[in-house]
């Protein structure tokens, strides 16, 4: 805080030779101004708040001034503020005794018409004002929390010279480095895991009916999520992901198939801290449920109504589906890169851990479960990784 105190002490010393010199370059002062004002800010941890304003004018002519610092709204500007259009220009800032000024508009507006025409760019606005002549009257139409007024202004002509710099306010050409950490969106999150068991499982299991086993260091599953800001950082939302596998295989007994499917789904909640303004870096997790679900079927022979009862008994024609399901917590970490206002890249990384719901697999006959004898208590734990498309941010 000394050193922010001694460049307050500096600036005000500036601007008091400036005027005993009766220096009329505005150009220059306000260079100077910024300059000092980036350094207090650089040099200060806390919120500092910086007000200058050098009341030695001059009209000079040229084109008329409103008195305001502009800027493009943005989404989340536009959602804070609660405004529902999508035109507009922001107004960072007024200059003190300017035509804005005197007509009661002050930063944080945002103007809507500018005599009798929709607003759209700060260029478009811009343009409107060099077209019109310094004391012309103009209507503007604004708003301002969550109500649109008008009021008359009147333009006027340049100062000579003349600083008025806020903390929060940018002049002309400007732009504010305030960082969000988004509003939300959702996307596909493509999934790859990899079993910390190495899958030795569900694979003895799939080999001793007679197929071959799957892959043993990871697996691509499938999946879509979203979540939505609920306040100061923090996202909730929720994800799913599923993987599935078809085998099929022919022998003496007749034709066999196999079918895994494996999935999980939960509530999710992040906190997200941004970087830099297209970058923000989320710390968080995921609590849900999943499980694996494996089918075997045999068809040995068709079936004959006649027969269907001997045919239920015969282990040429059979089928019996397996199942273990597990409560899931995955601690993650993202990376979220903003290409546009719409579309992101999403990288994350995580670890998940089951708690399965109960020792060893079941069946399933019929939607009733039965335990299945010397069946080995399989763990779903394991890295995931996840790199995909974000809409949204």
């Amino acid at each position: 805080m000394k050193k922010v105190a001694l460049l307050v002490l500096m600036m005000s010393f500036v601007t008091t030779m400036l005027i005993a010199d009766e220096i009329s370059d505005g150009d220059k002062l306000g260079q100077i101004a910024e300059t000092i004002i980036e350094e207090v800010q650089e040099e200060s941890d806390d919120d500092v708040s910086i007000s200058v304003s050098i009341n030695k004018e001059k009209n000079v002519g040229g084109t008329p001034k409103m008195g305001v610092y502009l800027r493009d709204i943005n989404f989340q500007e536009a959602y804070e503020k609660h405004y529902d259009h999508c035109f507009g220009v922001l107004i960072t800032g007024v200059t003190t005794g300017g035509g804005a000024h005197k007509a009661g508009l002050i930063g944080g507006d945002i103007v809507m018409e500018f005599d009798g025409q929709k607003v759209r760019f700060e260029s478009q606005l811009s343009n409107l004002i060099k077209s019109k002549n310094i004391d012309e009257e103009v209507l503007v139409k604004y708003f301002r929390d969550g109500k649109e007024f008008t009021t008359l202004l009147v333009l006027q002509a340049p100062k000579s010279k003349g600083i008025f710099v806020d903390k929060g306010e940018y002049p002309e050409g400007k732009k504010p480095h305030k960082l969000s950490a988004g509003n939300g969106g959702g996307g596909w999150i493509p999934v790859w895991f990899q079993p910390k068991d190495k899958f030795e499982d569900i694979n003895k299991i799939i080999e001793d009916c007679g197929f071959s086993s799957l892959g043993e260091n990871q697996f691509f599953y499938w999946g879509l999520g979203g979540k939505g800001n609920i306040g100061k950082g923090w996202f909730l939302g929720g994800m799913g992901s599923w993987y599935s596998e078809t085998l099929r295989n022919s022998d003496s007994l007749g034709a066999r198939r196999m079918a895994l499917d494996i999935g999980y789904g939960g509530v999710t909640l992040d906190k997200r801290i941004p970087i830099f303004r297209k970058l923000v870096t989320s710390f968080g997790f995921m609590l849900g449920w999943g499980g694996y679900e494996v089918e075997f079927s045999q068809m040995g022979e068709n079936y004959d109504w006649d027969q269907l009862g001997i045919q239920l008994g015969s282990s040429e024609n059979n089928y019996v589906q397996l199942t273990k399901e597990y409560l899931l917590f995955q601690p993650k970490m993202a990376l979220l890169y903003r290409i546009n206002d719409w579309l992101g890249f999403r990288a994350e990384g995580g670890y998940m851990f089951g708690l399965p719901f109960y020792e060893g697999w079941r069946s399933n006959v019929c939607e009733d479960y039965y335990e299945i004898e010397n069946s080995p208590n399989t763990k779903f734990e394991g890295y995931t990784i996840s790199i995909g498309p974000w809409f949204g941010f």
